[in-house]
Protein backbone atom coordinates (compact mmCIF):
# COMPACT_ATOMS: atom_id res chain seq x y z
CA UNK A 1 0.00 0.00 0.00
CA UNK A 2 1.14 3.23 -0.52
CA UNK A 3 2.85 5.87 2.00
CA UNK A 4 -0.07 8.06 2.16
CA UNK A 5 -2.73 5.21 2.95
CA UNK A 6 -4.47 5.95 6.49
CA UNK A 7 -3.23 4.13 9.50
CA UNK A 8 -5.75 1.16 9.57
CA UNK A 9 -4.93 0.45 6.15
CA UNK A 10 -1.13 0.27 6.82
CA UNK A 11 -1.43 -1.82 9.90
CA UNK A 12 -4.20 -4.10 9.72
CA UNK A 13 -5.36 -4.46 5.57
CA UNK A 14 -2.03 -3.74 4.19
CA UNK A 15 -0.98 -6.63 6.74
CA UNK A 16 -3.62 -9.05 5.07
CA UNK A 17 -2.98 -8.12 1.57
CA UNK A 18 0.36 -8.89 2.67
CA UNK A 19 -0.68 -12.22 3.64
CA UNK A 20 0.50 -11.75 7.21
CA UNK A 21 -3.02 -11.71 8.42
CA UNK A 22 -1.81 -14.15 11.15
CA UNK A 23 0.13 -11.58 12.93
CA UNK A 24 -2.70 -8.95 13.50
CA UNK A 25 -3.38 -8.17 17.07
CA UNK A 26 -6.90 -7.95 18.00
CA UNK A 27 -6.20 -4.93 18.89
CA UNK A 28 -6.16 -3.52 15.34
CA UNK A 29 -9.61 -5.05 14.09
CA UNK A 30 -12.37 -2.89 14.42
CA UNK A 31 -14.12 -3.25 17.88
CA UNK A 32 -17.45 -3.48 16.18
CA UNK A 33 -16.59 -5.79 12.76
CA UNK A 34 -17.29 -2.30 10.99
CA UNK A 35 -14.22 -2.18 8.15
CA UNK A 36 -14.03 1.27 6.23
CA UNK A 37 -15.27 1.51 2.78
CA UNK A 38 -13.42 2.85 -0.31
CA UNK A 39 -10.12 1.02 0.46
CA UNK A 40 -9.05 -0.67 -2.81
CA UNK A 41 -7.35 2.74 -3.87
CA UNK A 42 -4.97 1.71 -1.75
CA UNK A 43 -4.12 -1.99 -2.82
CA UNK A 44 -1.67 -1.33 -5.65
CA UNK A 45 -1.69 -4.77 -7.78
CA UNK A 46 0.40 -3.63 -10.70
CA UNK A 47 -1.04 -6.96 -12.52
CA UNK A 48 -1.13 -4.65 -16.33
CA UNK A 49 1.69 -5.61 -18.66
CA UNK A 50 0.02 -3.07 -21.21
CA UNK A 51 -2.45 0.01 -19.89
CA UNK A 52 -3.97 2.19 -22.33
CA UNK A 53 -2.61 5.32 -23.78
CA UNK A 54 -4.98 8.04 -24.49
CA UNK A 55 -4.37 9.89 -27.51
CA UNK A 56 -5.51 13.28 -27.23
CA UNK A 57 -5.11 14.47 -30.82
CA UNK A 58 -7.63 12.16 -32.46
CA UNK A 59 -10.01 11.81 -29.48
CA UNK A 60 -13.40 12.52 -30.35
CA UNK A 61 -14.43 12.34 -26.11
CA UNK A 62 -17.13 9.98 -26.59
CA UNK A 63 -16.65 8.21 -23.57
CA UNK A 64 -16.45 4.92 -24.05
CA UNK A 65 -14.08 3.31 -22.76
CA UNK A 66 -15.01 4.94 -19.46
CA UNK A 67 -18.68 3.14 -19.71
CA UNK A 68 -17.02 -0.06 -20.31
CA UNK A 69 -13.91 0.19 -17.93
CA UNK A 70 -14.46 -2.83 -15.59
CA UNK A 71 -12.51 -1.02 -12.91
CA UNK A 72 -13.09 2.38 -13.68
CA UNK A 73 -9.75 3.14 -13.97
CA UNK A 74 -10.43 5.05 -16.79
CA UNK A 75 -11.65 8.75 -16.07
CA UNK A 76 -13.22 11.70 -17.92
CA UNK A 77 -13.28 15.21 -16.68
CA UNK A 78 -13.53 18.92 -17.97
CA UNK A 79 -12.45 21.47 -16.06
CA UNK A 80 -11.47 25.11 -15.88
CA UNK A 81 -8.49 25.98 -17.80
CA UNK A 82 -6.30 26.88 -14.38
CA UNK A 83 -6.78 23.98 -13.21
CA UNK A 84 -3.92 22.36 -15.02
CA UNK A 85 -1.61 25.00 -14.01
CA UNK A 86 1.39 23.05 -12.40
CA UNK A 87 0.62 20.10 -13.98
CA UNK A 88 3.35 17.40 -14.75
CA UNK A 89 5.12 17.46 -17.99
CA UNK A 90 3.35 14.45 -19.25
CA UNK A 91 -0.03 15.00 -18.44
CA UNK A 92 -2.63 15.77 -21.37
CA UNK A 93 -5.31 18.56 -21.24
CA UNK A 94 -7.06 19.61 -24.68
CA UNK A 95 -10.17 21.73 -25.22
CA UNK A 96 -13.24 20.05 -24.12
CA UNK A 97 -15.88 19.13 -27.66
CA UNK A 98 -19.34 20.25 -27.68
CA UNK A 99 -20.70 23.48 -27.40
CA UNK A 100 -22.22 22.80 -23.71
CA UNK A 101 -18.18 22.60 -22.61
CA UNK A 102 -16.86 25.60 -24.65
CA UNK A 103 -14.32 27.37 -22.77
CA UNK A 104 -13.41 24.22 -20.60
CA UNK A 105 -10.58 22.02 -20.94
CA UNK A 106 -10.71 17.91 -20.88
CA UNK A 107 -8.37 14.99 -19.83
CA UNK A 108 -9.01 11.44 -19.99
CA UNK A 109 -6.66 9.81 -17.66
CA UNK A 110 -5.64 6.17 -16.64
CA UNK A 111 -4.87 4.71 -13.11
CA UNK A 112 -1.79 2.67 -14.59
CA UNK A 113 -1.10 0.75 -11.04
CA UNK A 114 -5.31 -0.44 -10.84
CA UNK A 115 -5.79 -1.31 -14.41
CA UNK A 116 -5.37 -4.59 -15.38
CA UNK A 117 -4.72 -4.34 -18.77
CA UNK A 118 -8.00 -6.22 -20.26
CA UNK A 119 -8.01 -3.99 -23.36
CA UNK A 120 -12.21 -3.45 -23.52
CA UNK A 121 -11.24 0.39 -23.89
CA UNK A 122 -9.59 -0.51 -27.26
CA UNK A 123 -11.97 -2.51 -28.59
CA UNK A 124 -14.77 -0.16 -28.02
CA UNK A 125 -12.65 2.97 -28.79
CA UNK A 126 -14.46 3.97 -32.50
CA UNK A 127 -11.67 6.62 -33.82
CA UNK A 128 -9.10 4.97 -36.09
CA UNK A 129 -6.08 6.53 -36.96
CA UNK A 130 -5.84 6.95 -40.27
CA UNK A 131 -1.94 8.14 -39.95
CA UNK A 132 -0.92 5.20 -37.89
CA UNK A 133 -3.55 2.10 -39.69
CA UNK A 134 -4.44 -0.51 -36.74
CA UNK A 135 -4.17 1.93 -34.10
CA UNK A 136 -6.93 4.10 -32.49
CA UNK A 137 -7.55 7.44 -29.83
CA UNK A 138 -6.43 4.79 -27.19
CA UNK A 139 -4.01 2.21 -27.52
CA UNK A 140 -2.47 -0.65 -25.07
CA UNK A 141 1.28 0.11 -24.47
CA UNK A 142 4.39 -1.37 -21.65
CA UNK A 143 3.18 -0.45 -18.38
CA UNK A 144 6.88 -0.15 -16.58
CA UNK A 145 7.99 2.81 -18.90
CA UNK A 146 4.77 4.48 -18.07
CA UNK A 147 3.67 4.17 -14.59
CA UNK A 148 6.05 6.93 -12.97
CA UNK A 149 4.73 9.70 -15.13
CA UNK A 150 1.15 8.09 -14.65
CA UNK A 151 1.11 7.65 -11.53
CA UNK A 152 1.79 11.27 -11.26
CA UNK A 153 -0.60 12.07 -13.72
CA UNK A 154 -3.32 10.17 -11.60
CA UNK A 155 -3.06 12.11 -8.38
CA UNK A 156 -2.85 15.63 -10.14
CA UNK A 157 -5.98 14.52 -12.74
CA UNK A 158 -7.75 13.37 -8.89
CA UNK A 159 -7.19 16.72 -7.39
CA UNK A 160 -8.98 18.31 -10.16
CA UNK A 161 -12.44 19.28 -9.38
CA UNK A 162 -15.09 17.14 -10.35
CA UNK A 163 -17.09 18.48 -13.97
CA UNK A 164 -19.94 19.94 -12.31
CA UNK A 165 -23.62 18.11 -12.83
CA UNK A 166 -24.98 21.43 -15.31
CA UNK A 167 -22.73 20.23 -17.62
CA UNK A 168 -23.16 16.39 -17.33
CA UNK A 169 -26.18 14.90 -19.84
CA UNK A 170 -26.57 11.55 -18.29
CA UNK A 171 -28.28 9.78 -21.58
CA UNK A 172 -24.71 9.92 -23.35
CA UNK A 173 -21.62 7.77 -22.63
CA UNK A 174 -19.45 11.05 -21.99
CA UNK A 175 -21.73 12.46 -19.95
CA UNK A 176 -21.88 9.93 -17.41
CA UNK A 177 -17.82 9.13 -17.99
CA UNK A 178 -17.58 12.89 -16.11
CA UNK A 179 -19.51 11.64 -13.25
CA UNK A 180 -17.49 10.26 -10.38
CA UNK A 181 -17.97 6.39 -9.89
CA UNK A 182 -18.76 5.26 -6.40
CA UNK A 183 -17.19 1.23 -7.31
CA UNK A 184 -13.67 1.39 -8.69
CA UNK A 185 -11.05 -1.25 -8.61
CA UNK A 186 -12.77 -4.09 -7.97
CA UNK A 187 -10.83 -7.69 -7.33
CA UNK A 188 -12.62 -8.82 -10.60
CA UNK A 189 -11.27 -10.81 -13.44
CA UNK A 190 -10.04 -8.51 -16.01
CA UNK A 191 -12.23 -7.63 -18.24
CA UNK A 192 -15.27 -8.48 -16.42
CA UNK A 193 -18.84 -7.88 -18.16
CA UNK A 194 -20.54 -7.36 -14.82
CA UNK A 195 -18.69 -4.56 -13.15
CA UNK A 196 -19.35 -1.96 -15.59
CA UNK A 197 -23.09 -2.10 -14.93
CA UNK A 198 -22.42 -2.00 -11.18
CA UNK A 199 -20.03 1.05 -12.09
CA UNK A 200 -22.63 2.62 -14.26
CA UNK A 201 -25.64 2.20 -11.25
CA UNK A 202 -23.10 4.03 -8.30
CA UNK A 203 -23.09 7.05 -11.40
CA UNK A 204 -26.26 6.94 -12.10
CA UNK A 205 -27.92 6.81 -8.55
CA UNK A 206 -25.33 7.48 -6.29
CA UNK A 207 -25.97 7.40 -2.86
CA UNK A 208 -30.00 6.64 -3.58
CA UNK A 209 -28.36 3.28 -4.54
CA UNK A 210 -29.02 0.21 -1.93
CA UNK A 211 -27.89 -3.10 -3.18
CA UNK A 212 -28.89 -6.44 -1.93
CA UNK A 213 -26.55 -8.66 -3.26
CA UNK A 214 -27.14 -12.63 -3.76
CA UNK A 215 -23.94 -14.64 -3.38
CA UNK A 216 -22.04 -14.91 -6.33
CA UNK A 217 -19.36 -13.11 -8.08
CA UNK A 218 -20.45 -9.93 -7.00
CA UNK A 219 -20.45 -10.38 -3.43
CA UNK A 220 -17.05 -12.10 -3.44
CA UNK A 221 -15.65 -8.55 -5.41
CA UNK A 222 -18.16 -6.64 -4.17
CA UNK A 223 -18.02 -6.91 -0.26
CA UNK A 224 -14.21 -8.68 0.16
CA UNK A 225 -11.90 -8.34 2.50
CA UNK A 226 -8.99 -6.95 2.98
CA UNK A 227 -10.20 -3.86 0.45
CA UNK A 228 -14.04 -2.59 -0.20
CA UNK A 229 -14.56 -1.57 -4.00
CA UNK A 230 -17.61 0.90 -2.76
CA UNK A 231 -16.92 4.07 -1.82
CA UNK A 232 -18.30 7.61 -1.01
CA UNK A 233 -18.33 10.76 -2.78
CA UNK A 234 -16.63 13.68 -1.20
CA UNK A 235 -18.81 14.62 1.02
CA UNK A 236 -19.29 10.95 2.49
CA UNK A 237 -22.01 9.97 0.61
CA UNK A 238 -22.51 6.63 -0.91
CA UNK A 239 -24.49 3.80 -1.90
CA UNK A 240 -25.50 0.72 0.43
CA UNK A 241 -24.84 -2.67 -0.08
CA UNK A 242 -25.43 -5.83 1.60
CA UNK A 243 -25.32 -9.69 1.03
CA UNK A 244 -28.34 -11.23 2.73
CA UNK A 245 -27.03 -14.94 3.01
CA UNK A 246 -24.66 -17.50 1.74
CA UNK A 247 -25.84 -20.70 0.69
CA UNK A 248 -22.94 -22.40 -0.75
Amino acid sequence: VPAYAPKFVKETLGEMIAMRGEKIPVSKLPDDGTFPTGTTKYEKRNIAEKIPVWNSDICIQCGNCTMVCPHAVIRLKAYDPKEAAGAPTTFKSVDARGKELAGLKATLQIAPEDCTGCGACVNICPVNDKVNVGRKAINLESQPALREAEVKNWDFFMAIPDTPAKYLNLALPKGIGMRRPLFEFSGACAGCGETPYLKLMTQLFGDRALCANATGCSSIYGGNLPTTPYTTRPDGKGPAWSNSLFED
